[in-house]
């Protein structure tokens, strides 16, 4: 008979630099690095946001190595490849040390080759559980973005369309064309 040893936060924590980990309900999960184009696409978007957020002094925006704990007991702890926090969660700053303790309130996460349709479902169902208020899902490959909010159907946009930040980043706007535009 084998148990699954389950992993917390601090475990993930305290492993070694070189060593790319998610946290999924107790499982380590590794990360390899993303491909080529949808690493850019994630820094543009990512450039993009930050922009706009730092502009009007609303928040924080993280990349692919910003983990956030989404729940605890077992642990889950993701890394978007660009997450933004309401300046209003953390007021004086963000912690010098550890995992942001709350789930971002907007995640954008790209799809590169290796990522396998059930671990996206997952980690979707993963962000709906935690309350996040705008899960964007980048797909290089068809040239969409799938947007999540919760009590409210997924939307496909594909180029012509424009993503927009809803209520969280009210004003901020993307065509779609422009994310794909490498």
């Amino acid at each position: 008979m084998s148990t699954t040893k389950f992993h917390t936060a601090l475990d993930l924590l305290r492993m070694p630099d070189d060593a790319w980990y998610e946290l999924i309900e107790g499982e380590l999960v590794e990360v390899s690095p993303s491909a080529g184009k949808s690493s850019a696409i994630a820094l543009l978007i990512g450039s993009m946001i930050l922009g706009f957020v730092r502009e009007r002094g609303l928040g924080y925006v993280t990349g692919s190595q910003g983990g956030f704990v989404l729940r605890t007991d077992p642990d889950t702890v993701v890394a978007p490849d660009v997450g933004f926090i309401l300046k209003a969660r953390y007021p004086t700053g963000l912690p010098d040390r550890g995992f942001l303790d709350v789930p971002p309130d907007f995640a954008v996460e790209v799809i590169s080759p290796t990522d396998e349709p059930g671990d996206v479902r997952r980690k979707q169902r993963l962000y709906d559980q935690a309350g996040v208020p705008v899960v964007w899902w980048v797909d290089p490959k068809k040239q969409s973005v799938i947007v999540h909010r919760p009590g409210s159907e997924p939307v496909t946009l594909m180029r012509g369309d424009e993503l927009d930040g809803g209520e969280i980043l009210p004003g901020f706007r993307l065509a779609v064309s422009d994310v794909f535009e490498l």
